[in-house]
């Protein structure tokens, strides 16, 4: 009877183990893991897709079609162009303009391909985080 019950205990913690689970959400190319309980680092995870999808197909560098997304002017650019409020408590990002157009179907940005679903989630959650220049 006392192995049996052994038994039960561990094989319903070892099912309550097994059955929790952290969320993260990652990009196809393994270059951005995040954990949303931890913030988004802008400098680290969100300008680098900027740099590799935005300056990478030749669009929003200096001189090209706003917002600059280059490494020293992408936050003030996407901040002062109203892409993000950073100073607003909506944190929604359905409400941002740099959601709407990367998610967006009419004129969707990078215009040569939709950024990869765990590149959305990133910058959907940097959103939430509160667009942070961090």
């Amino acid at each position: 009877m006392k192995n049996t019950y052994k038994l039960l205990v561990l094989l319903f913690g070892t099912i309550l183990w097994v059955s929790c689970e952290k969320e993260y959400y990652s990009t196809t190319d393994n270059s951005i893991v995040i954990d949303p309980s931890v913030p988004i680092s802008y400098s680290a995870s969100i300008n680098p897709i900027f740099t590799s999808s935005c300056l990478g197909s030749g669009c929003h560098e200096t001189g090209g079609p706003p917002p600059t997304l280059t490494a020293d002017k992408s936050y003030d650019q996407i901040t002062m162009l109203g892409y993000v409020d950073a100073d607003s408590p909506d944190t929604i990002p359905e409400n941002s303009l740099l959601y709407k157009r990367i998610i967006g179907t009419s004129k969707p940005m990078p215009p040569d391909g939709k950024l990869s679903q765990g590149k959305i989630d990133a910058i959907a959650l940097w959103i939430k985080q509160g667009s942070k220049n961090n």
